[in-house]
């Protein structure tokens, strides 16, 4: 099997080499001054099997190959409906007319964008992996039996292509399987945990959002938004669900420090994963999910109150 990554961040490479170590050919399609790199992609498993897997000649381009079976995207949230010389889109229309898949866990708007602009199907997933790229950079992931990677299970030709991929994955230990309505469990998770994540951005990390009392409040009474919204979208991941009800405001300390005791890589991979690195990101994001409860009627002033204070952040110096 043949796979293109658009993207070479830590969800592309810990895919893209765990697939390379059931035998498929992968090729990672990335910005044309980093085509020339030749370092190794390493990637190394935190929890379950502590595995660690090596792809000493990733293979790098600029276009996807003609050849390819499947291309898998795994670039940000904020980068998936980019225009313009380079970006997703343009990679896309200039590609083969092949199955593609989106990694990245995208909004049904962002899916609609795509389709309208390259005028064919565009197949959404929900990944079962989260990771980070360390100082060394080595990918630092977890993966979790309970949370499958979830593909849209389509009809017709691509059928075949994606349960062969579902295959591969479960073959290299990611366990994956097709599933109807991926977009919309996608968008209604999502919804549900977006305001924790974005309250890191907020606060400047963990500790900001715990020591700001009006911050944490907002927080909370977002997530309960959201998770209101988030039901009228479809159905939410277990683990989403379990998250916004057992978190309060006389919940969130203890568990905090709890974690930091137990695992403190994770509370290390949230801080960083979800701080400023990913501000962009949070208030693409955000804005969408806004946009969905105008949509739908549900009114979310936490929200707007949050994502206020996320885009301050952007222009404080």
């Amino acid at each position: 099997m043949r796979i293109a990554f658009i993207g070479a961040g830590a969800l592309g490479r810990v895919y893209g080499v765990r697939l390379a170590t059931v035998g498929a050919e992968v090729t990672f399609v990335v910005r044309p001054e980093r085509v020339h790199e030749t370092s190794p992609f390493v990637v190394e498993q935190v929890n379950g099997s502590k595995r660690r897997d090596v792809l000493d000649h990733p293979r790098r381009v600029a276009e996807i190959p003609g050849e390819v079976d499947l291309i898998l995207v795994t670039v940000r949230f904020d980068q998936l409906t980019e225009a313009g010389e380079g970006s997703v889109t343009e990679l896309l229309r200039r590609g083969p007319d092949r199955p593609a898949l989106l990694l990245t866990p995208p909004m049904p708007a962002q899916v609609r964008t795509l389709e309208q602009s390259l005028e064919r199907h565009i197949f959404a997933a929900m990944p079962g992996v989260s990771g980070y790229i360390d100082e060394r950079d080595v990918v630092r992931y977890w993966l979790t039996g309970v949370a499958s990677t979830l593909i849209e299970e389509p009809e017709g030709a691509p059928r075949e292509t994606l349960e062969a991929l579902a295959k591969r994955l479960t073959n290299a230990d990611v366990p994956a399987r097709l599933e109807r309505d991926v977009s919309t469990y996608n968008a209604a998770t999502t919804t549900a945990f977006f305001p924790l994540i974005a309250s890191i951005d907020a606060g400047g990390g963990i500790d900001g959002v715990l020591a700001d009392k009006v911050l944490l409040t907002t927080v909370l009474e977002a997530a309960k938004e959201s998770d209101a919204l988030a039901r009228k979208l479809g159905r939410v991941a277990p683990w989403a669900h379990l998250l916004t009800r057992f978190i309060g405001q006389y919940t969130l300390k203890p568990g905090v420090v709890l974690a930091r005791r137990v695992s403190p890589e994770a509370v290390h991979f949230v801080e960083a994963h979800f701080g400023s690195k990913l501000h962009a990101q949070h208030l693409a994001m955000g804005a969408s999910i806004l946009a969905i409860g105008q949509e739908h009627g549900v009114p979310l002033p936490a929200l707007e109150r949050l994502l206020q204070v996320l885009s301050s952040r952007n222009s404080a110096p």
